[in-house]
């Protein structure tokens, strides 16, 4: 009898244990279950993260290589190898390095004529530049052009493949000062445009007459202008002159603009600089100069260039009549109290638009001052090359010449009847 219980004892044992046994066994799987569910969502996991951060290079790289930045794309591409699957055959990555390397390769060299057009601060309301209550409505225009005319003209710029290049990018200048055409190279159809805005001062006289009143320097750090309305009221915009409507143009079309190419801004010394009285000796002066600095600055640093305008934009400059000494005043005040707030330039934007001859002891001094890019006013659009200086002429495209030439406007920049303002009154010149 005791050896049955013993028995029966001995087999619960065993079954006892065979089912801790089995209980570890089936906690083990489970967890390995577990585990490895876990591992295929991290797996999961991190290979949707690593296509999203896929996506993103390309995004950039797209992004750099619309505005013709290809090596700057293709470094972006390059910089982390771990994102290229060498296995894959159709890796993204390497698909679209070999795609910007194509954009690149195609690239030809371009020919053509070399466009620059140019434009005055923009009138923003007509009704004031033209009521003859200030400065004559006649003046502005015939050099004038409007906010609307302007906002009108860059997308039929832009259709007829034209995109924005740097002036100083067309010119190779040699260590003895000499100078030759540099090469450009574009995708096939597009054409290099240069765009330059004339006194960009905002003198006192055109103020109460619909322009802008300043640049300043915005909360977001991007240059805005200051209007006055003509109620009085004060606020700042991103469409009141040439330099903010063509920077938010490239942005929504980057394709346009060479490399981040916006424009040259051509300065005079006449009431300060871009809304500023720099020059003047008042006691705002210091502040002011350093406002100027900052916003030359951040203009630069988004693809635009500073021009000397001459200092004075005196009336003898009308008529060629410009003495040597008058000549060297003006050059060496604007490098004394213009350059040390916008920089140094090597470029010269003719007041009136005048131009010389080349052996013109005015044109050579101009040249031995270091500006090595001198752009009068000319429908010729035929570039030259001296020794030590390059002639590029501007058309100005304004009331002017929109409305005595229009079969040249149709023919080279867009259609005036598309762009024309009707608040304008008629040319009578």
């Amino acid at each position: 009898m005791e050896e049955l219980k013993g028995e029966k004892k001995q087999r619960k044992n065993n079954y006892l244990k065979l089912a801790l046994a089995v209980g570890i066994i089936a906690v083990t799987a489970l967890a390995v279950i577990i585990m490895k569910s876990s591992l295929e969502q991290d797996m999961t996991a991190s290979a949707e993260n690593r296509n999203e951060e896929r996506n993103m290079v390309i995004g950039e790289a797209d992004k750099l290589a619309l505005g013709y930045f290809y090596d700057e794309a293709l470094t972006v591409l390059q910089e982390d190898p771990t994102l290229i699957d060498e296995n894959i055959t159709g890796d993204a990555i390497k698909l679209k390095i070999a795609d910007i390397e194509k954009q690149k390769a195609s690239l030809v060299k371009y020919e053509g004529v070399i466009e620059h057009v140019f434009f005055h601060s923009l009138i923003i309301y007509p009704e004031l530049a033209f009521d003859n209550k200030g400065h004559p409505a006649q003046g502005y225009n015939m050099w004038m052009t409007t906010v609307k005319e302007f906002k009108a003209m860059l997308p039929e710029l832009y259709r007829r493949g034209y995109v924005l290049y740097p002036l100083s990018e067309t010119v190779q200048v040699g260590q003895d000062g000499s100078v030759t055409p540099k090469d450009i190279y574009l995708p096939e159809g597009k054409k290099p445009l240069v765009i330059s805005i004339d006194d960009v001062n905002y003198y006192d006289y055109m103020k109460p007459d619909g322009f802008a009143n300043r640049l300043v320097l915005g909360e977001d750090g991007r240059v805005w202008t200051e209007v006055i309305e003509p109620k009085g009221e004060r606020k700042l915009t991103r469409d009141g002159d040439v330099m903010p409507i063509l920077d938010d143009f490239v942005v929504k079309h980057p394709d346009f603009s060479w490399k981040g190419a916006k424009g040259v801004i051509a300065m005079t010394g006449y009431q300060g600089a871009l809304g500023y009285r720099i020059t003047d000796d008042l006691p705002e002066e210091a502040r002011w100069q350093q406002e100027v600095k900052a916003i030359a600055d951040t203009l630069k640093a988004d693809g635009w260039l500073f021009a000397c305008h001459s200092y004075t934009h005196n009336g003898y400059f009308r008529t060629g009549k410009v003495t040597m000494s008058q000549m060297k005043y003006d050059t060496d005040r604007w490098k004394q109290k213009i350059a040390p707030w916008v920089g140094d330039t090597n470029i010269y934007i003719s007041p009136f638009g005048w131009h010389w001859d080349n052996k013109n002891s005015i044109h050579r001094y101009i040249a031995d001052s270091g500006y090595k890019i001198f752009c009068p006013v000319d429908i010729s659009r035929n570039t030259k090359f001296y020794k030590d200086i390059m002639v590029m002429p501007r058309v100005n495209l304004d009331g002017y010449t929109m409305q005595k030439r229009p079969d040249f406007v149709n023919k080279y920049y867009f259609d005036v009847n598309k762009i024309y303002d009707r608040a304008r009154p008629e040319v009578n010149y």
